[in-house]
């Protein structure tokens, strides 16, 4: 039983794989900023371990949501 309630507990805690990237996206456009050089995009991005593409995929969603949250 409390092997059945440890492993429930811990699937309410999964994300998918698109939201997943989606975060990563977003803790490297907090980090160097939306007018940064590909460069440092790239250099982060692959600290957080997300594809440079996947970062220029969200960056529209990550900008947006920041210029509304001011």
């Amino acid at each position: 039983m409390k092997e059945e309630l440890t492993a429930k507990m811990h699937s309410e805690f999964t994300v998918s794989k698109e939201t997943d990237q989606k975060h990563r996206a977003g803790c490297v456009w907090g980090l160097v900023g939306y007018d940064a050089p590909r460069e440092k995009i790239e250099e982060w991005a692959k600290e957080y371990g997300v594809d440079y593409d996947i970062c220029i995929k969200w960056k529209s969603y990550w900008r947006n949501l920041h210029d509304n949250c001011k």
